[in-house]
């Protein structure tokens, strides 16, 4: 349960609620299809571009994601069916409002979001809809920095099946968000990452389908997809590289390898975990991605 009279810094808004149910399976990926989460709330929400924060006062929407994006969102959850999400940057609340919403009509699970900003830069307005919704029940909230929480949770022993990040885009805070989660992700659970087309987020991603167990998974969505499309001379110079043992040594693969090409593309890519990270820790420098 939610408890917005919790203060930054100290102890979590609500303890995590660790699943008491340890069997969760992983459902075929084939059986995936994406919904509408057909919520009235959600839907005036992004017609008016409005919320109520915890006063009462109504805010502008001036950040959230698409509506398509939490139509996958909610999708995803549904389809996993998973006993534990989490969530990294709660916000306005949208996201959270999606996952939610799924929990409650799968009938099991329990949402964890992350959001150090949620009583004061945010007024308190994902708790706000939480609680309008009757949503609030299925969500706990720590206001404390990803990398301070999720290790307490791993300590825990909590272990989750979807995550959505949306935390800080510095390339530091994104790979070190991945890496946390990653320890607590059960085999087969999926990672998705909001604004996967920003330089940092990509970067993250692009390492853990290289590097990592994880591969893209196929959701036959592509949000807001890029406008761009390689030139005659791009296609010509991977064409080249393709063809030499020794070029595809020194060029990078990012390049040689288009990131459409390994499904990486669109706002919100989704990572799905094949195997636990079995990389010895003197690896040392990591393949090329």
């Amino acid at each position: 349960m939610i408890d917005s009279t919790s203060i930054i810094g100290r102890a979590p808004m609500g303890p995590f609620v660790v699943a008491e149910r340890t069997d969760w399976i992983e459902p075929d990926a084939s059986e995936f299809r994406f919904q509408e989460t057909g919520c009235p709330f959600i839907t005036n929400a992004f017609k008016t571009q409005q919320l109520s924060d915890l006063k009462g006062r109504v805010r502008s929407m001036d950040t959230f994601i698409p509506r398509e994006q939490g139509d996958l969102l909610f999708s995803l959850v549904r389809h996993l069916k998973p006993l534990q999400t989490i969530e990294i940057g709660l916000a306005n609340g949208i996201s959270a409002l999606h996952i939610a919403r799924a929990i409650r009509e799968n009938g099991c699970g329990h949402h964890w979001a992350i959001d150090p900003y949620q009583t004061t830069d945010w007024h308190g307005v994902a708790l706000a809809s939480l609680r309008q919704t009757g949503l609030d029940s299925l969500v706990s909230l720590d206001e404390r920095p990803s990398h301070w929480a999720v290790p307490d949770l791993e300590e825990a022993g909590g272990r989750v099946q979807f995550a959505f990040v949306d935390g800080s885009h510095l390339l530091d805070y994104v790979m070190a968000d991945f890496m946390m989660i990653d320890r607590i992700l059960d085999v087969g659970g999926l990672i998705a990452f909001d604004d996967s087309d920003w330089p940092a987020v990509l970067h993250v991603i692009r390492f853990a389908v290289t590097n990592c167990e994880y591969e893209v998974f196929p959701t036959g969505v592509v949000i807001e997809p890029s406008p761009f499309r390689p030139r005659l001379l791009t296609k010509l110079a991977r064409r080249l590289v393709h063809g030499s043992a020794r070029l595809q040594r020194i060029v990078r693969r990012s390049f040689s390898i288009p990131d459409a090409e390994r499904g990486i593309e669109g706002r919100c890519v989704v990572l799905r975990k094949t195997a636990n990270d079995s990389r010895h820790a003197l690896q040392g420098q990591p393949e090329d991605f």
